[in-house]
């Protein structure tokens, strides 16, 4: 527990980081109603801001950002410090380094958590869904986001670079892993992919109807133990 809390306070020391990824969930949220519900005002014609198809819109919305900001804190937990040349002082302590690895995740996650937590809260409170769409919905947008960041945590400890993970994971998720979901060539083996499988735990349609919720479970899981085994292999093989 004190490691993690130690990796807690790295994180949370980055005050720029945290505002970004503020920003980017809670910040976007609130600015995103707050347009919906001044275009009602000037356009009574005009869905109100607390519509289902809204809710559904921000949802999706949020859990592309709680990708995003899930990928920014994972990489920074997972390779800051090898960047800083602090590691093998951790290492030198006589800790694990197995367990220096795997205490950035849950580090990572408790930063990452309130701010999804606070940035749903804002389009449950006003389209005020039923109960099982707001726990389908709120699950997805905390996987969006855990899963990035374990996944990157763990690419991170084998780059040994932040930087180059954010690029690629970015790029992934913004640009490629989109497209990928369209091809329809690629059949079934689109299932694999973790935004696919994040969707379905809203019950979103489309492809997702093809996937049980423990497919989807187990696509997440199995992403995040293979990035952390590779981060793993990197991190106890090193030389420091």
């Amino acid at each position: 527990m004190r490691l993690i809390g130690a990796e807690i306070l790295k994180l949370r020391r980055r005050r720029g980081m945290v505002v970004v990824c503020a920003l980017l969930t809670v910040g976007a949220m609130a600015i995103l109603f707050a347009v919906l519900a001044a275009l009602h005002l000037a356009d009574p014609g005009r869905a109100a801001a607390g519509t289902p198809g809204h809710f559904d819109d921000a949802i999706g919305v949020l859990s592309m950002t709680a990708a995003v900001v899930g990928v920014i804190i994972g990489a920074t937990a997972g390779g800051a410090d090898i960047e800083a040349g602090v590691f093998r002082d951790l290492a030198a302590t006589g800790r694990s380094r197995i367990e220096l690895l795997l205490v950035r995740v849950p580090g990572a996650w408790a930063l990452l958590a309130p701010l999804l937590l606070a940035a749903s809260a804002i389009p449950v409170a006003i389209a005020t869904p039923d109960a099982g769409t707001v726990v389908g919905s709120v699950a997805s947008v905390l996987a969006a986001g855990a899963v990035t960041s374990t996944v990157c945590v763990g690419l991170a400890a084998l780059t040994g670079s932040r930087g180059i993970v954010i690029g690629i994971a970015l790029a992934f998720q913004l640009g490629v892993s989109p497209l990928l979901a369209q091809i329809g060539a690629l059949g079934d083996a689109r299932l694999a992919i973790p935004q696919v499988a994040v969707s379905r735990l809203s019950d979103a349609a489309g492809l997702t109807a093809e996937m049980g919720l423990g497919v989807a479970i187990a696509i997440l899981v199995a992403w995040s133990v293979a990035a952390l085994a590779a981060g793993a292999w990197r991190t106890t093989t090193q030389e420091i």
